[in-house]
């Protein structure tokens, strides 16, 4: 949620300065144009290597930077302008390495801090999987109460891995369902920027193995790998291979549970997520949670 809100009110402030400068050249309309729709993408893919907002992260202290090969996948965290003494418009933008998995990400710091933005460096780029970087529960939905707390989570991640974490494993970092993920935020790089989300990869997960190859049809993916994940339930389809299946079977439920106390007053909780089966099995994504009185 606090991403999200970071880019649109960037894009406010971006318009803005647009209205103010009335696009005067072809360029700036050029510019105008990449960053809006990079606004609207979650993630790009670079065209050449370069610095994209990254260090190394060892032993607990930032490193040296990082060179983002080309080809890699990024996630937008934030677009932004500011005009310059001379009136001309220099744009940046805010990147991340995203949702990688465990051994990645944990050598990864993330600045948060913007980059110079060059159209030709980027392509906007749509995940192929669309449950890609979505921690999925085991149940059927949120129940805002202790039901589905520290039930097993899993995720594919953006670079490839399906990565499982058992009940015990849960319990341990106290992280209860998807909703709670800003306890993560507490633990060591958890939290150098703003602009990186408290994904689960920053806890070693019990277990984790790298997708050789994946197959969508229609709402259901098909994940091919070498060895099973104990906790789900994948077929062997061949001597070197297991598959897992994950299939959307809704996309959107809603809910709200409102407490109402003797002096006349009420909280309320509305919750929405998705329901999957996950190998014959319930599983969930939190889509959001709204609290309030």
């Amino acid at each position: 949620m606090t991403t999200r809100l970071t880019k649109q009110l960037v894009t406010v402030a971006l318009g803005a300065t647009f209205g103010l400068l009335g696009l005067a050249s072809v360029n700036t309309t050029a510019h105008a144009a990449s960053i809006a729709a990079i606004e609207k993408a979650d993630y790009v893919k670079t065209t050449r290597a370069m610095y994209t907002g990254q260090y190394t992260y060892v032993n607990g202290k930032k490193g040296h930077k990082i060179i983002t090969p080309k080809g890699t996948i990024l996630r937008t965290d934030g677009v932004g302008s500011e005009r310059t003494s001379s009136g001309s418009i220099k744009y940046s933008i805010n990147l991340s390495r995203g949702d990688l998995h465990y051994n990645s990400e944990k050598g990864i710091y993330e600045t948060g801090k913007p980059i110079s933005f060059k159209a030709s460096d980027y392509k906007v780029y749509k995940l192929k999987m669309g449950v890609r970087t979505h921690l999925l529960q085991s149940g059927t939905g949120f129940t805002n109460d202790s039901t589905n707390d520290y039930k097993p989570m899993f995720h594919v991640t953006l670079d490839g891995y399906v990565e499982y974490y058992s009940a015990a494993r849960l319990k341990h970092y106290k992280i209860q369902d998807p909703d709670q993920s800003t306890n993560l935020f507490d633990l060591p790089n958890g939290s150098n920027t703003s602009y990186a989300p408290a994904f689960i990869n920053r806890i070693k997960p019990t277990a984790s193995v790298k997708v050789s190859t994946f197959k969508i049809k229609g709402n259901t993916a098909y994940l091919y790998y070498k060895k099973p994940i104990y906790g789900l339930t994948e077929k062997k389809v061949s001597s070197r291979y297991y598959r897992l299946t994950i299939k959307q079977t809704a996309a959107k439920i809603s809910k709200t549970w409102t407490q109402k106390f003797a002096s006349g007053d009420a909280d309320y909780t509305t919750a929405s997520w998705a329901r999957y089966s996950v190998g014959g099995h319930n599983y969930y994504d939190i889509l959001s949670v709204e609290r309030g009185d």
